[in-house]
């Protein structure tokens, strides 16, 4: 299934493995590669940018707002 831009999503792999990413982190599709892996923008509260990293679909979770 392919996550659509803009989408909301949630990490569900292991912590660790991208970046400064941990299990439940709330991020925003902001790439598709259409080879099943996005990149995903993290922010922090106030909305500045924490990381971006690119991440494949299965470890990741679409959420509502």
């Amino acid at each position: 299934m392919m996550l659509a831009l803009y989408s909301r999503v949630i990490y569900v792999g292991p912590n660790g493995l991208y970046d400064d990413v941990e299990e439940n982190d709330v991020g925003y599709i902001i790439e598709n590669y259409g080879d099943g892996n996005y990149e995903i923008e993290f922010s922090d509260v106030d909305g500045s940018t924490r990381v971006q990293s690119v991440i494949p679909e299965a470890f990741l979770q679409t959420t509502e707002i």
